[in-house]
Parts: C-alpha cells; sequence; structure tokens
C-alpha cells in the first residue's frame, strides 16, 4: 500500500499535469478550449480525490499500530537483533510505546535519564550516523527512506562582487601585473614656429594581483552515513562547501583593507558625495544625482557602469521620488531587463554597511574595473585515506582568489557617505 509520501508524489504529478494545460493556453493568450475544460476537470477531480486518500493515510501514519502482539513482537525484536528493516523504520518508530516513552526520557535528562534498556532501545531505533555524531540533525535523518532525494538549504543572500566585476582565470597562482596610466592632465598645445618641443611623459603604474587561498574548513563524514544515505552526500557537501568559499570572498573582495589579502573595493573608492549634517542614517534623491555626477562621465558610459549597496540601502532608494513625484527605482518592464536606479542597473552586496553615521553606504561607477583573479575555480578534495582508521571520509574545498579595482587614477567607483551627525 502507497503510503503518504508516494500518494503526494502521485498528487504533484496531477498538478504538474494542470499547470501544463493551463501554462499552453496563457502561452498562445487565450482561454481553455472545451476539451481542455474537460482534462483540466477530470484532473482536478484526481487531485481532490488524493487530498482525502493522503489525509487519511497521514492520519494512519500517525497512530501507533492496533495490534498489541505485533507491537510486543517489534518491541523484542528491536531489543533482541539492534536494527530495523530500512523501509519500515520512520512508521515502527511511532508504533513503539516503549521508544516513545525512552524518547521523552532523554528529552528530558538526556543519557543519564535513560535505563540501560532504553539507551538500548534509542541506540538500536535511531541506527543514525551523522557527519561527525550520530545527531539526527548532523547527518542522521539522511538515511530515512521516506526522504526525497534532496535537501532544503537555508539561504542568505552574500552574493554582489561577482555580478558585474571583471575576471581573469589562469591556470597558476603566479603573480599577474597591468600596467596603468594616468596622463589625463596632459594635454597638446599649439606650437609656434621654430619652437622647441616641450617635454611632458606619461605617469606608468603597476597593478598586481596574486592568489590568496581559501578554504571551506573540513568536514568529516562516517563511513556508514555515505552508504546508507538516501541522498548523494557528495553532491550536497559540495554545494555547501562551494557557498562558504564564496562567502569568504564576497566580504574579502568588498571590505579587506589588510596589505596581506585581497584589495577590498569600498575602502579604496573615493567620497563622491558626503551627505549634509543631519543625514546620517539616510539617503535623499539628490545625493544619488551629485554622486553619479562626481563619476567622471567616460566611467558612466558602456556596460559594467552601475551602483552597489546593501538591501536595507535599496529599499530606502526605492522610496525615493523626483520632483515630479516620480520613483527614481524603475523595475524592469521586460523579462530580463534589469531594475535601475537614475537608468543604471544596480547589485545588491550585504556585506556593504546600511546608513550609519560615516558609513559609505552606496557606491557608483564603471563596477567592472573591480578584477576577480581566480585560480582553476574551486576545488574539491575527498580525503578517504586520511581517516580511514575511523571509518571516516574528510571533505573540504579551497580556491585560490585575489581582487583589486583598476584605478589609473580616474577614480571609477565613488562612494556616497552618511554624514557623522
Amino acid at each position: 500500500m502507497p503510503n503518504a509520501v508516494d500518494l503526494k508524489r502521485e498528487r504533484r504529478t496531477l498538478v504538474g499535469r494542470m499547470w501544463d494545460i493551463q501554462n499552453q493556453a496563457e502561452a498562445e493568450s487565450r482561454d481553455l478550449t472545451a476539451e481542455e475544460e474537460a482534462n483540466w476537470t477530470a484532473v482536478e477531480t484526481q487531485v481532490t480525490a488524493l487530498d482525502k486518500r493522503i489525509a487519511r493515510q497521514e492520519a494512519l501514519e500517525r497512530e501507533p499500530a492496533h495490534d498489541p502482539e505485533q507491537r510486543g513482537f517489534e518491541s523484542r525484536r528491536v531489543l533482541e537483533t539492534g536494527s530495523i528493516p530500512r523501509g519500515q523504520r520512520p512508521l515502527l518508530y511511532r508504533a513503539l510505546p516503549e521508544y516513545k516513552e525512552a524518547f521523552y526520557a532523554w528529552m528530558l535528562g538526556g543519557d543519564a535519564g535513560l535505563t540501560a534498556e532504553q539507551r538500548q532501545l534509542l541506540v538500536a531505533g535511531r541506527e543514525t550516523r551523522a557527519l561527525a555524531t550520530q545527531a539526527l540533525t548532523a547527518g542522521g535523518y539522511f538515511i530515512d527512506d521516506t526522504l526525497q532525494r534532496a535537501v532544503e538549504q537555508a539561504m542568505s543572500w552574500y552574493g554582489g562582487m561577482l555580478e558585474m566585476s571583471s575576471f581573469m582565470d589562469t591556470d597558476d597562482g603566479a603573480d599577474v601585473s597591468l600596467p596603468m596610466s594616468n596622463d589625463t592632465t596632459n594635454a597638446g598645445r599649439r606650437l609656434a614656429e621654430n619652437t622647441v618641443l616641450t617635454q611632458t611623459d606619461p605617469s606608468i603604474q603597476l597593478k598586481t594581483w596574486r592568489a590568496y587561498t581559501y578554504t571551506s574548513d573540513l568536514v568529516l563524514v562516517p563511513v556508514q552515513l555515505i552508504q546508507d544515505s538516501v541522498i548523494s552526500v557528495d553532491d550536497w557537501l559540495q554545494s555547501i562547501l562551494a557557498e562558504r568559499i564564496g562567502r569568504a570572498q564576497n566580504t574579502d573582495f568588498t571590505l579587506e583593507a589588510a596589505p596581506n589579502g585581497p584589495q577590498g573595493l569600498v575602502p579604496v573608492t573615493v567620497v563622491g558625495r558626503a551627505a549634509p549634517t543631519g543625514q546620517s542614517t539616510t539617503i535623499a534623491a539628490d545625493d544619488l544625482i551629485f554622486l553619479e555626477h562626481a563619476v567622471n562621465i567616460a566611467y558612466r558610459r558602456g556596460p559594467g557602469t552601475g551602483w552597489m549597496m546593501h538591501d536595507q540601502t535599496l529599499r530606502d532608494i526605492r522610496r525615493l521620488k523626483d520632483g515630479d513625484g516620480q520613483y527614481l527605482f524603475q523595475p524592469g518592464l521586460t523579462a530580463g531587463a534589469p531594475s535601475t536606479i537614475n537608468g543604471y542597473p544596480y547589485v545588491v552586496n550585504n556585506d556593504m554597511a546600511t546608513m550609519a553615521a560615516s558609513a559609505r553606504a552606496v557606491l557608483f561607477g564603471k563596477l567592472s574595473k573591480y578584477r576577480i583573479r581566480r585560480v582553476r575555480g574551486i576545488q574539491f578534495v575527498r580525503l578517504s585515506e586520511r581517516y580511514a582508521d575511523a571509518l571516516q571520509v574528510g571533505f573540504f574545498a579551497f580556491a585560490r582568489a585575489d581582487g583589486g579595482l583598476i584605478d589609473a587614477g580616474g577614480n571609477p567607483i565613488q562612494h556616497y557617505a552618511n554624514s557623522a551627525s
């Protein structure tokens, strides 16, 4: 007999058919045909019937088994054999009064509150392997056969720097340098007849990128968990380890000011607009215009130019209006079109400061002038032998990267600074 999970999976398939019918009609800008209406109604009837079956099945699965002899037999089998067939575990655990009593005792008093029999029952009933312990929340849940074959990850925005920066990918970590020249203060001159030329040499600088190493930290996983898990532990870990490195790099590329690391973007920008006294936690529409025009027009043209700010700052800017009562923030009206502020796209970077006294809250300019150097991308390492004596496998990721602003002297990116008071 199918369990509640199987029934829900069947329901999702049916609902998907309903969406297909609806999407087809919307794509053709029409209402449903008579045949489509009939198909929709037929599927909807099946979904309604399934909803009732699911409710009944879930009610049954919440209740203990009704055969006391069977309960006693299964309880004895847990204690005697120390294991339960994997497919029967979740339903069986709920059917054992002894297990519930032991679990409640453990919740109230920990291991010290358990009798020897209760301790044995809990250990046998769990049969979970965790990343480094037997705690369910550290991995033991992954061996439940009723799980969907995916993991829902908590999310927290950490991007920004990768969206509008430029990139330089290399196969090795040797220093990479770029010559920069600023000749903007020099101009040619009108020359009188028979006059000796004036010598005016351009200035040249060198910008260098190194290869700093980032690591995700080590995660140890018991072999048993890898073997028993219904999801791919390797794939799941690759995803979260890559995010760990992404968070670290975004913070450094945004804020780092130490000489032995990447050059953070915010610390090397100059003030384009200083807020007047009284605007320690706010920004005005005029401030955005002043900041925009503080950047030389040569850096305001073409792709790669835009705004960068914390999401809370964006919230406040979206509420700003011009003299005609029109919002400065203009959402994209077509698919794929970016939302803009004063006609320029923006990126959200929550490593930037929110608006506070003397905070550098908003950046504007040629954001693509910040260049990120990467060496062979993110590398994932699986240590199968090093921890074999403990039947564990080690996982970690590392990446080599650097970042810096290409500024030959024109200040291509500038910031808005809140007032100190």
